[in-house]
């Protein structure tokens, strides 16, 4: 059959439109479940819990401690004008490859970060709320500083600046040695004794602060009786030092303690350690300077007050020596470690006031406390709490949200943006909806995520998390 003027229709199939719509229902209520499935409220309530208790071991424990080692709070002059304050910090020893060898790279990574952030917020608050006039460390700056090449050395150089930087205006004195920098006595490694000297500065010196002279003096390089180019700058120091008037008060600081005798000398309830001090010699170490040479040493420099380091924990002695056949004392502090990772609880620095005006008739003219630092392994052990937490409560959600709704859910405030009264009246069945069970739809688990939802909710947590670290373990540096 001809049609005119127009060409013959094409037939179309014809589409059932009851399946179309299924598939754009179904297609939308996948999306409506998937978006579901991810808990926003949730997440965003675990998140600032996260931020709250990271904020309060990150930033306000330390401000809080700190304040609490305030120098007035235990000062004891009669005038607060002419003070000098001086800390102390023994014993860093900051992590590298050389502390735990056996450890897999992954954990190794990990730790330092975290004892890199423990010694740096430590060192900033330490510098802004103390603000000493001037700070000494008494050795072991590196851990395997004597084990290192010039490359590596190097890059643990520029690190420990990095953890530790001076403060302008301040005085900031690392020159002095740990066998752990350099080595000890006879093993005393040359090159690292004098690459450290190089970029420390002289490992023996005298430094008059506070109307006092702070005498460092390398106790680990005099104590070599083989190598006398070792040896010999630090007995030079000593006779120069000998042979030079000195009016104002001595300061002995020293790494590694001078010789007592354990059983009559004893520590003090500072330490934590109840065994008497350790008196030991081995690879690289020795935790005392021999009789001889310590003798010699207080002798010659005739300190009022002596610090060390090296033993990582506290101790508070008394030393009696003659001089022109008159007697004198002197008491050494062995300050403790300002490590985490140093066997000991409670790591610690320790603070020194000096006040000793011209005009002063006091023989008293310095004050010493002990400061303790916040207690590293607390905060780990929440975080692990707190994790333990955060997976169970994402794994009931997304796996029980019918135990979650009726046991939590239903159970929490919800605020009413609209007042019910001035709503129109209806009639209609489904209006009689009541205004609680509205309440609770807010925060009832409508889906249940499962696997899928679980790790969607979990992965983003995550991450979120873990920038939050990374912004608070790089704020200071």
């Amino acid at each position: 059959m001809s049609y005119r003027g127009r060409d013959k229709e094409i037939e179309l199939p014809i589409h059932n439109k009851k399946e179309t719509v299924n598939a754009h229902n179904i297609d939308h209520a996948r999306k409506r479940c998937t978006r579901k499935a991810i808990l926003w409220r949730y997440l965003t309530f675990l998140f600032s819990l996260w931020l709250c208790v990271i904020q309060y071991y990150e930033r306000s424990v330390i401000k809080r401690t700190m304040k609490r080692c305030a120098w007035e709070k235990w000062e004891q002059w009669p005038e607060v004008t002419n003070l000098h304050r001086v800390a102390l910090l023994a014993d860093p020893q900051i992590m590298d490859a050389y502390s735990y060898p056996g450890r897999p790279w992954i954990v190794n990574y990990f730790t330092q970060k975290i004892l890199d952030n423990y010694h740096n917020r430590n060192w900033r608050y330490m510098q802004y709320y103390l603000d000493p006039d001037s700070t000494f460390f008494l050795g072991d700056l590196f851990d395997g500083g004597r084990e290192w090449d010039d490359d590596q050395w190097f890059d643990e150089y520029k690190r420990f600046h990095k953890i530790f930087p001076k403060k302008p205006n301040r005085l900031t004195v690392m020159s002095l040695p740990g066998n752990h920098d350099i080595g000890f006595g006879d093993n005393v490694v040359e090159n690292s004794y004098k690459r450290f000297e190089t970029y420390f500065g002289d490992t023996s010196s005298s430094w008059n602060v506070g109307n006092h002279t702070f005498v460092l003096l390398d106790t680990i390089a005099l104590s070599d009786s083989v190598n006398s180019e070792v040896s010999s700058k630090p007995r030079t120091f000593l006779n120069n030092f000998e042979h030079t008037e000195h009016s104002y008060p001595r300061i002995l600081l020293t790494h590694v303690p001078l010789w007592r005798n354990p059983d009559l000398q004893k520590c003090g309830k500072e330490r934590e350690s109840t065994k008497p001090f350790p008196i030991m010699v081995g690879t690289q170490y020795q935790t005392v300077i021999n009789n001889v040479i310590s003798e010699e040493v207080l002798t010659t420099i005739k300190p009022d007050l002596i610090f060390s380091g090296d033993d990582h924990d506290y101790c508070s002695i008394s030393h009696s020596y003659t001089v022109n056949g008159v007697k004198k004392s002197a008491n050494e502090i062995t300050v403790k470690s300002c490590a985490m990772n140093m066997g000991i609880s409670r790591p610690a620095i320790q603070l020194l006031s000096l006040h000793n005006p011209p005009s002063s008739s006091n023989s008293e003219t310095y004050n010493t406390n002990i400061c303790y630092l916040p207690d590293p392994f607390k905060p780990l052990k929440m975080y692990g709490i707190l994790t333990v937490f955060t997976v169970g409560s994402l794994l009931w959600m997304c796996f029980y949200p019918k135990s979650f709704n009726r046991v939590i859910a239903r159970r929490l405030p919800s605020k009413t943006t609209v007042d019910p009264a001035l709503l129109p009246v209806s009639t209609k069945k489904f209006d009689t909806y009541s205004q609680k069970d509205r309440k609770a739809n807010t925060y009832i688990i409508q889906v249940t995520p499962g696997l899928r939802g679980f790790l969607v909710n979990g992965g983003s947590l995550l991450l979120a998390i873990f920038m939050m670290f990374i912004y608070y373990y790089r704020q200071f540096q």
